[in-house]
């Protein structure tokens, strides 16, 4: 095998929002006087994430009860917010909120069973590792690497090396595969990682400057399982 180890971003890697999160927020804050669209919503958290700084590692809940409370500024208060809050914030805590891609536990098992080093590196909070334990997916990661825990974002280098540093491996040892182009692909390519971009949608199809594949399943094409 060229790789001693596969990485792997989290959220719309390995598994996906129950809905949109704009339908996840709605069902849950019709219950608190919203009359809101899931499509209001929606939009309304694209722009409120967008101008959002980087997560807090220090306060976690209370940096996404900023970004949640501008959200329903923006499309209208919800009564007893502090509650609402609460109640949507666990909602992505586990399987609630969040379900697999249907290739994803068959290609962790192989390469399970193949005898690489599994990990993952996202910029998920502190509730990945719930979220993990409840989809049936921790036990077959040997590393987790967390903005939250690293004290830096993708695509920044610093999350990256702290990937690298538990693997234990060379940089160019590991392939890594993610949903984003800047965040994911490019951030670890310039750190030196076999980066692939995971385009499920096939929006960077054209972009032929850059190594695409479709589904998960096609890592196992690139370390030989």
């Amino acid at each position: 095998m060229n790789h001693d180890a596969v990485l792997l971003d989290a959220a719309e890697t390995l598994f996906t929002t129950r809905g949109s999160v704009g339908e996840i927020y709605q069902a849950v804050a019709a219950r608190f006087g919203s009359v809101a669209t899931a499509d209001e919503i929606q939009a309304a958290f694209a722009r409120q994430f967008r101008h959002s700084g980087p997560l807090d590692v220090n306060n976690e809940k209370a940096w996404w009860r900023d970004v949640v409370h501008r959200v329903f500024l923006d499309v209208g208060m919800v009564d007893d917010f502090d509650r609402f809050f609460d109640e949507v914030y666990d909602c992505f805590r586990d399987s609630r909120g969040w379900r697999l891609f249907p290739e994803t536990r068959r290609v962790l098992a192989l390469l399970r069973t193949a005898g690489l080093h599994l990990g993952v590196i996202s910029n998920f909070d502190s509730r990945l590792y719930t979220v993990l334990r409840d989809l049936e997916l921790l036990d077959y990661f040997d590393s987790i690497t967390i903005s939250s825990e690293a004290g830096y974002a993708k695509p920044h280098p610093g999350i990256y090396s702290a990937a690298i540093r538990a693997v234990g491996c060379s940089a160019g040892r590991i392939a890594f595969a993610g949903d984003s182009l800047m965040d994911d692909y490019q951030g670890a390519s310039q750190c030196g990682l076999d980066a692939y971009l995971l385009d499920r949608n096939r929006r960077y199809v054209e972009m032929r400057t850059i190594r695409r594949i479709d589904s998960l399943e096609e890592i196992l094409a690139v370390v030989g399982c």
